[in-house]
């Protein structure tokens, strides 16, 4: 086995190792947030919990019960994306850095935050390398110096600046011995009395070695221990003795109460290593880490060696020198490309490709959620997808269990629901890219008709569009008008609307029922200008189709809506798009003017959930009012920059793919049936207290929703938003209603479809 392929797996071993139960019946207005834990960048422990850091997000491990809890915004972090860790024993506080400066100190299982050096304007970067705990104060080593933390009152206290011929110099490294700091710098390590009040006075630090480019710095047994890119020395009074070196690259260093953890790594053969040293008998020990990159080391009261591992999260390195991995599952990439979801299972497209419409170059696949367990399909795991990438478009067949996976560079994945599977690119109905080469086909959309016929589109391409039978027989179109394939949507009455990727506008295709015979087809091509299909722009990023068979229209510059527009398009002006004025507070303007709306979504009460670089909006079904605006500032989104948006039409959860992860709000609107259907309330019954809001779902679409006592007497009346009534719990006083049994009355607007339960709440 390759060291690549080693590196795979130990990532997917990684994201299965331990379970972690999630509730599956989510309160209305709660989120989930599906991060990936399999990498770690920082360890550290009391002792017997491990506080575990990745590029997103922070879990912890208890090595003594088997816990896991993963945290994220969702659970009160007030950012994403780390940058290192330490932990206090003093006040059993640990210590969060985000990439941006921001700190979090978690304790007792709650986050209180320290945003100052966040907001702080500094020139240059707010880069904190590494964090050291001593007696309630966390000293962060950092590019503006040392930043000195008061974890009891959880401030900042002081800044040391070190300021060396009138420049800032960054500290890489800080430790204590005695009663001294030493804190290491690109020009050499200096030291001062930690109980000096002068220490933010640079010239009161003493220079004591400036001879090499030292990277970090650790104390062991009285001992001062600092390393190079490629060797360890020994420091005791002012005298430097050699230790250890190699070819490869020193990462850290890390001390135990009694060794010192030397991490290493080679990248030219993915190969590292992490040597033991005791003070008494020297490197006495090693650890193989083959395609493993160990960033951290600590040790636990039990002796146990836990390794932060870039490449695989934590491990566990025990007596019997196996290696063992603990880590949260999760998807195993933050980019979130598309998202197919459906009656709470989901699938995610992990690839995509540019701004520029160029392919991303990203082979983590797709993964696969549903019932608490994940499935990979990702290169050296799942063989097929050992040379593809960029996965970017996703469709399921949900009567045949077909799933279809469109690639930017590599066509069209089909997988069978037995496990057999094809691979359409070279040698297939697909035409040539002309833009990334011959043996390449982009596919860049996909959709179902009414009749389950597979419609792709394709970028760069001479033909455009294609569709595959349920016979599988394919044909393809060169469709009149159209440069480039892009998103696809297919509305009531079988027409095929896909973009022009890269500004080619808007295109409409309709086979007229017989997709084998070109001769009665009909097609449109809208781009801006009324009369030519008055398009906001001709950049087109996504399509929806409405419940009222309207195609809403995603553009560089805002929404356009196009109103029952049908084949043979001979209506004057044919197919042009609605830009509609609205309201908002007051402000009025044409839909999303001036946004670069990125994708668009329809829940069951027809509702518009829209996503751009700013954050996530829900729009009234003509858009005239915003419900929500959703910003990593007012929720628990890891970014703004949205790349999909997607609605579990069954459970209403909406699925929210961004850059740096994946979440699922709970929303208020499932789709609707046409009978009341397998009816729930929840929760049922209510317990005392509960001020969260109760859903009844499974309604009839849009049905009217009566409450009463069990006398008759009316409490609630609202209308579903689709197939899920909400109610916040109060009567029309405002009240909460008394303990009892209470009765549901539901029926559509002929009162033929009738339903009645029951809702009991609690003392």
């Amino acid at each position: 086995m390759s060291l690549r392929r080693l590196f795979s797996l130990i990532t997917i071993v990684c994201a299965l190792f331990v379970v972690r139960v999630d509730a599956q019946n989510q309160p209305i207005g709660s989120w989930r947030s599906f991060l990936p834990y399999s990498t770690a960048i920082g360890v550290a422990t009391d002792g017997n919990t491990l506080m575990t850091i990745g590029d997103q997000a922070f879990y912890t491990f208890n090595g003594l019960t088997g816990q896991l809890d993963a945290y994220s915004k969702v659970e009160g972090m007030s950012d994403i994306g780390m940058q290192c860790i330490g932990y206090d024993m003093a006040t059993s506080t640990t210590v969060l850095v985000y990439t941006n400066g921001n700190i979090d100190l978690f304790k007792d299982n709650t986050f209180y935050n320290i945003p100052e050096l966040k907001i702080k304007t500094v020139a240059g970067s707010k880069t904190v390398y590494e964090v050291f705990t001593l007696n309630g104060y966390a000293y962060l080593s950092s590019s503006l110096g040392v930043i000195v933390l008061d974890l009891a009152k959880r401030n900042v206290k002081e800044t040391y600046e070190f300021n060396i011929n009138n420049q800032v110099v960054p500290v890489s490294s800080i430790t204590s011995m005695g009663d001294s700091l030493y804190a290491v710098t690109s020009k050499g390590v200096f030291s001062a009395n930690r109980n000096s009040n002068e220490l933010q006075n640079f010239q009161i630090w003493k220079s004591i070695d400036t001879s090499l480019g030292y990277i970090t710095i650790t104390a062991l047994n009285g001992s001062l221990f600092v390393s190079t890119l490629n060797a360890v020395y020994k420091l005791d009074n002012g005298v430097r003795e050699l230790l250890y070196t190699t070819p490869s690259s020193i990462g850290h260093i890390d001390a135990s109460a009694s060794n010192l953890y030397i991490s290493e790594y080679d990248t030219s053969n993915f190969s590292g290593s992490i040597k033991i040293y005791n003070t008494a008998g020297g490197i006495y020990d090693s650890i193989p880490t083959p395609a493993i990159q160990a960033v951290q080391v600590v040790q636990t009261l039990d002796g146990v060696v836990w390794i932060a591992n870039a490449n695989g999260g934590l491990m566990k390195y025990n007596e019997k020198k196996e290696l063992g991995f603990f880590t949260p599952r999760g998807p195993l990439n933050p980019n979130s490309f598309d998202i197919y979801a459906h009656n709470k299972e989901f699938w995610v497209a992990h690839g995509g490709f540019t701004d520029m419409n160029l392919p991303s170059g990203n082979f983590s696949g797709l993964c696969n959620y549903k019932d608490d367990k994940w499935r990979y399909l990702t290169r050296y795991v799942y063989p097929p997808f050992n040379e593809l990438s960029d996965f970017c478009v996703f469709e399921k067949d949900e009567v045949s269990g077909v799933v279809y996976a469109g690639s930017f560079s590599r066509g069209l994945f089909i997988l069978n629901p037995d496990g057999t599977y094809e691979h359409l690119n070279e040698n297939s109905i697909f035409d040539p890219s002309i833009s990334i080469g011959l043996s390449r086909r982009q596919v860049a959309g996909l959709g179902l008709d009414s009749k389950r016929n597979l419609w792709v589109s394709t970028m760069y391409s001479v033909s455009q569009l294609y569709v595959r039978t349920l016979e599988n027989e394919w044909y393809k179109f060169k469709v009149p008008g159209a440069i480039y394939g892009g998103a696809i949507v297919v509305d009531d009455e079988d027409q095929v609307w896909f973009s022009g990727q890269g500004g080619g506008g808007l295109n409409v295709y309709n086979a007229n029922g017989t997709v084998a015979d070109k001769s009665d087809d009909f097609s449109y091509h809208l781009s801006t200008g009324k009369g030519f299909g008055n398009l906001p722009s001709n950049l087109v990023n996504c399509l929806a189709k409405d419940n009222n068979n309207n195609i809403w229209v995603g553009t560089a510059n805002g929404i356009g809506i196009i109103n029952n527009c049908s084949a043979p398009f001979n209506q004057t002006p044919p197919c042009d798009a609605e830009i509609p004025i609205v309201q908002y507070d007051e402000y009025a303007g044409y839909l999303f003017a001036g946004n670069n709306v990125r994708t668009i979504a329809v829940d069951g009460a027809n509702r518009k959930w829209v996503g751009t670089y700013e954050g996530v909006w829900l729009l009234s079904p003509d858009a005239g009012k915003i419900i929500y605006r959703f910003t990593t500032d007012n929720s628990p989104l890891p970014s703004n920059r949205i790349q999909k948006i997607t609605v579990d039409q069954v459970t209403g959860d909406v699925y929210i793919g961004t850059e740096q992860g994946l979440m699922s709000y709970r929303s208020t609107a499932t789709e609707g049936g046409t009978t009341n259907k397998e009816v729930l309330s929840f929760p049922n019954p209510v317990p005392s207290g509960y001020t969260g809001t109760i859903a009844i779902k499974g309604l009839v679409a849009n049905a009217d929703v009566r409450i009463t006592d069990i006398s008759g007497q009316l409490v609630y009346r609202t209308k579903a938003l689709g197939g899920q009534a909400v109610w916040d719990g109060l009567d029309y006083t405002g009240r909460k209603p008394q303990s009892g049994v209470y009765l549901i009355f539901a029926s559509d607007n002929t009162g033929e479809e009738t339903y009645t339960g029951k809702l009991v709440f609690l003392k």
